[in-house]
């Protein structure tokens, strides 16, 4: 054998350890907002991924039941352009706590009332997480769109009068090392709009959609290899204990859902085996400790 030819790497499989979370593209990639970082590129026009029916969560609840998932999360596009929204909340809070991911326009007084009556009718805890860029409406509107700020910040202040405690969730586009005191200015937001316990998730970018179509592709050094976990224990990725169901099969994590690589099967059982980590967003998982999971 000639010893020069070299022997490509095996791409890193995580194992999927326990399904605990199952997600869900209820909002398709159907969004009234645009903006110009997300990295499934969702819009009003992409109907990529179409919304699920409450016939198909229903069917998908059921199974992850069965398979022993402890929680549930949904997410789009925009959930709440889907007309039969409140329906698969009350579905999915039948099985376990849900968390909502939202950008929060679609919110008004009358539809946080209607999510109060859900809530109280439910043993199981329901949250929500409000995605914005910044506590400046110039600068948030400039990723998102005019009036975004506007409608995001009255949709915070509709959950937080009808009892609950959004979670912030914002992307880093300021420099390292300033967190802290990001963290301390989107508090002030946040109890200024009325929420008593304010929580915030920072996300780290992911080069994909019109993120990478509007800053950098990610470059051929930017992927897994088997040294990225010499001292760190892969289990720890989120994809080792969840899965997300849309209404065209079952998808290995919510960032590529949109990639045909990470479909992983028609059923969730189908889908219990594991991931090779080879695209590169999932070295931005490793290298940023990132879940898409909310903070406790």
């Amino acid at each position: 054998m000639d010893d020069k030819i070299k022997i490509k790497e095996k791409t890193p499989e995580v194992p999927l350890k326990n399904l605990e979370t199952l997600w869900l593209q209820v909002g398709g990639t159907l969004c009234n907002l645009e903006c110009s970082h997300c990295f499934i590129s969702c819009s009003p026009t992409n109907k990529t991924i179409a919304m699920m029916t409450l016939a198909q969560v229903k069917e998908r609840v059921r199974e992850a039941s069965e398979l022993g998932v402890k929680d549930y999360y949904i997410t789009g596009g925009e959930v709440f352009i889907n007309p039969e929204i409140f329906e698969i909340l009350e579905t999915i809070l039948s099985y376990g706590p849900l968390d909502v991911l939202t950008n929060g326009t679609q919110i008004t007084s009358e539809k946080a009332q209607r999510l109060r009556v859900i809530q109280d009718a439910s043993k199981n805890l329901l949250r929500f997480r409000v995605s914005m860029e910044h506590f400046d409406q110039a600068k948030n509107d400039a990723i998102r769109g005019k009036h975004a700020y506007q409608k995001a910040t009255a949709g915070i202040a509709c959950l937080a009068e009808a009892g609950f405690s959004p979670i912030l969730t914002v992307t880093r586009t300021w420099e390292e090392g300033c967190d802290s005191e990001m963290e301390l200015k989107f508090s002030k937001f946040l109890r200024q709009n009325g929420v008593k316990q304010p929580q915030l998730k920072i996300l780290p970018e992911f080069l994909l959609g019109q993120l990478a179509k509007n800053k950098r592709y990610y470059s051929k050094e930017e992927h897994v290899t088997k040294k990225c976990f010499e001292n760190f224990d892969i289990t720890q990725l989120q994809c080792s204990t969840s899965r997300i169901a849309t209404g065209d099969g079952v998808y290995v994590c919510p960032i590529l859902v949109d990639n045909p690589f990470a479909r992983m099967g028609d059923t969730i059982g189908q889908t219990m085996r594991p991931f090779p980590l080879a695209h590169s967003a999932c070295y931005t998982c490793r290298v940023t400790g990132m879940t898409c999971k909310s903070t406790s």
